[in-house]
């Protein structure tokens, strides 16, 4: 069966288990999820047993020869034409996710009697397959050999901007589309802004260089960190360094199948705290990656959720010292039945 198609049909089974009569998917990202056709302007209707999509004429030629298991149809007005195919079959449980949702497309759905049921096909993300591991992979290794090539001219004088921007280039080269978000580099006391924004700051001699970076290759996220001195190191950025990477590989073992999410990050949270830098340990332990740069499941103090196989998430533990620099060290990771598989790894 079609790559595709199979998710198609997995979320049938989810909507006959959840006695839904058919879901309404109108988000680009969630409707090429199911059909591997990305461009926007088309709305599908899924049902226990069919498929539909509707679009615009000029769109109905490339969706079929990439969806011919869906049913597609051109009209003039996609919302409509869905409320059109609802009232044909009398589904009387037609619902929408409103996560997924802007406002006043929700409205529409609500209005005209859909319900509101969260989750479907974040579920059928949660684990990767195939293809999809196929193309995390390759983000990743993309990502991978930018940093490699870019390492040795992380001269004095360079700014932030510089280096996000030719990363940015090397990755592209290689085949992503773009980053995966905006690329994160903080030299000095930069560092130490977990969420800094990457600024035209001259690198200077003898500072730490934090860089949090990724692609899209495939469909697929990538997104990793690294810190390193510039010059000669001082001993409390190498100490530093020492617990936030034993952390670190810590929460990497402690990742597989049947863990709960929260237990890799007191994993890492504990040790951190140990070494005497728990208040500088200001955010979770990590995040799912997949077609977005942040998903489920969440990987922190309150998570919920248990790892299972085939899911792709962060490690990234770090220490914040404000005013002098930050270390975080970040890989992206596959859970597996008895651990994980690195894909960030160097």
């Amino acid at each position: 069966m079609n790559f595709y198609a199979k998710r198609v049909k997995d979320l049938q089974a989810l909507l006959k288990d959840a006695k839904i009569d058919a879901l309404v998917v109108a988000r680009p990202l969630e409707t090429a999820f199911l059909t591997g056709f990305s461009m926007d302007g088309y709305i599908m209707l899924i049902s226990r047993s069919d498929a539909w999509a509707f679009m615009p004429k000029m769109l109905l030629e490339q969706f079929n020869s990439k969806a011919p298991f869906i049913k597609a149809a051109s009209c003039d007005n996609t919302l409509e034409a869905v409320i059109s195919k609802i009232k044909e079959h009398k589904f009387k449980k037609a619902a929408f996710e409103p996560e997924t949702e802007t406002y006043l497309r929700g409205q529409f759905w609500a209005k005209n009697g859909c319900l509101e049921k969260k989750g479907f096909i974040a579920s059928l993300r949660l684990i990767k397959e195939g293809e999809e591991i196929t193309a995390l992979r390759r983000s990743c290794r993309v990502a991978v050999e930018a940093l490699r090539r870019i390492k040795p001219g992380l001269k004095t004088g360079r700014t932030e901007l510089s280096v996000a921007r030719e990363l940015e280039d090397l990755m592209q080269a290689k085949g992503a589309k773009g980053p995966s978000f905006n690329l994160i580099i903080g030299f000095g006391p930069d560092s130490a802004l977990p969420h800094h924004e990457s600024s035209e700051r001259k690198l200077k001699d003898n500072e730490a260089v934090l860089i949090d970076f990724g692609c899209v290759y495939g469909g697929y996220c990538s997104d990793m960190t690294r810190t390193f001195f510039h010059g000669r190191p001082t001993a409390e950025f190498l100490k530093v360094h020492a617990i936030v990477a034993a952390a670190q590989k810590a929460g990497v073992k402690a990742v597989k199948a049947g863990v709960k999410a929260r237990l890799v990050d007191k994993t890492c949270r504990d040790y951190i705290a140990d070494a005497g830098y728990g208040q500088y340990f200001i955010h979770g332990t990590g995040h799912g990656v997949g077609l977005e740069i942040h998903e489920a499941p969440t990987l922190n103090t309150k998570s919920e959720e248990t790892l299972k196989a085939g899911m792709a998430v962060t490690v990234e533990p770090g220490i914040y010292l404000s005013g002098r620099f930050g270390v975080r060290i970040e890989d992206s990771v596959l859970v597996k039945k008895n651990g994980c598989e690195i894909l960030t790894c160097e």
